[in-house]
């Protein structure tokens, strides 16, 4: 009788998750969410194909694992990667500017108590002087102007002096304005002597118009004061924008806030937000983060502005990162949106290539999560080009406007899925045992 509780059980737990599995395998096509129509050049063997935007919004992984070409038999065509064109990186010798502040906090001395006849406070009050005299200054961090910096920062290697022996974590920062700053980086640094070079990596982050700051702390008091001389900022070509794709938002919950889950896995270089109804000019800034736990990360900030025909809008460039959730806050001062704005969504450029080794016609597929990656080295590809140029192939998927979803609470639908799962278990649970009462007084009778 346990051993059919415990299938039972099992089976009430497995049931969902063996129904959220896609169907099919890898080399199926129609296990794949979308699916386009390739037309191929003639002349090799081999062919270039740059991946449309409609397809990267279908994609379930940041690799693009999903991607598959399948000739007319359904089989899968070998592919591989083409790396981005990047320019050369470029280094950038950064004077620190101090960033001072008092070194102690407001001192009072003297401290008066007036009682009345019996004894009892009536009037308390603070008379006293400023303690040491003027505030004494210290630095605080350092500041560097990178408002002529344009690309993507690899990292900042700083000239500086650390206390021996200690364990300094330096923190950097980047902003437009000095009030609202998003972090770029951070690291622990350990020195044996008092001096020498810092390399803090800052990922790739975009660069326009701002200013870096870099802070430091310990776990106990610094033995010595730190200081910043310089720094050299070392920066790559930011990465093209390629094809958009238009995108509606849900309906809003706040007039100010939008907040909506990215549906692919892509990354994402710029976005362009559009005035509907009668809103004209909108301040707005964009955040973005994984998971609800975490803060929201501040990518970028622009104006949604009504363009005349002809016109385009204004490109807020992102991270070129990928999140699972953006957030896009209007300026308090403004009355926020009275409508759904309407979204373009601009991709990082992929391209892959192919070797159209079946049958035509070819179809790409995209869209399905937990695909197995089946790239291959590109040298190995290139094998088959036998000397040629390589031609450009080219797929149009059908113009879509991509319905973009509102934040849900995972957390939220697990719990209750839970619930249900705790309650049909209890339900067969008293099942069973009224089960045995009855046979147990039957056989009594």
């Amino acid at each position: 009788m346990k051993g059919i509780l415990g299938l039972c059980c099992l089976a009430l737990m497995t049931g969902p998750l063996l129904g959220a599995a896609p169907a099919g395998s890898n080399g199926e096509p129609a296990s794949y969410q979308l699916r386009v129509p390739v037309v191929i050049t003639t002349g090799s063997p081999v062919q270039r194909l740059a991946i449309p935007a409609a397809v990267l919004a279908a994609s379930r992984s940041a690799a693009l694992s999903d991607v598959r070409i399948f000739d007319a038999a359904n089989l899968p065509m070998p592919i591989a990667r083409v790396a981005p064109a990047t320019g050369p990186s470029r280094c950038y010798d950064l004077p620190a500017l101090p960033i001072l502040g008092a070194a102690d906090s407001l001192d009072v001395t003297g401290v008066s108590l007036r009682l009345d006849g019996s004894g009892r406070a009536r009037v308390a009050q603070v008379v006293g002087t400023l303690a040491g005299g003027p505030a004494t200054a210290t630095v605080l961090g350092a500041l560097f102007d990178v408002r002529a910096v344009t690309g993507d920062a690899s990292s900042l290697t700083l000239d500086a002096e650390v206390p021996q022996a200690q364990p300094v974590t330096f923190t950097v920062e980047a902003s437009a304005d000095l009030k609202e700053w998003r972090p770029l980086g951070e690291k622990i640094v350990y020195r044996a002597a008092g001096d020498g070079a810092a390399v803090l990596q800052l990922g790739g982050a975009a660069l326009a118009s701002d200013y870096l700051r870099v802070t430091w702390r310990a776990a106990s008091r610094l033995l010595a004061p730190v200081m910043v001389r310089s720094a050299v900022l070392l920066t790559r070509p930011g990465a093209a924008v390629g094809e958009v794709i238009a995108a509606a938002l849900p309906p809003l919950a706040d007039a100010h806030v939008a907040e909506f889950a990215l549906p692919f896995a892509s990354s994402l270089e710029s976005l362009q937000v559009i005035p509907t109804g009668s809103d004209v000019i909108i301040p707005l800034r964009v955040f973005a983060r994984d998971n609800r736990e975490q803060p929201w990360t501040l990518l970028g900030d622009g104006t949604a502005a009504r363009r005349n025909a002809g016109e385009t809008p204004q490109d807020i460039m992102l991270s070129g990162r990928s999140f699972r959730f953006l957030r896009i806050e209007a300026d308090e001062r403004s009355a926020g949106f009275t409508s759904p704005p309407a979204l373009l969504l601009g991709f990082t450029p992929r391209a892959i290539m192919f070797l159209t080794a079946g049958r035509a016609p070819f179809t790409l597929a995209v869209g399905r999560p937990g695909a197995v990656d089946p790239y291959l080295p590109l040298e190995s590809v290139m094998t088959q080009a036998l000397g040629k140029a390589v031609p450009v192939a080219s797929a149009t998927p059908t113009n879509t406007v991509l319905q973009l979803e509102p934040v849900r609470d995972e957390q939220a639908s697990q719990r209750q899925a839970l619930l249900w799962i705790v309650l049909l278990a209890a339900t067969a649970l008293l099942a069973a045992m009224a089960w045995l009462l009855w046979r147990s007084s039957a056989a009594k009778a």
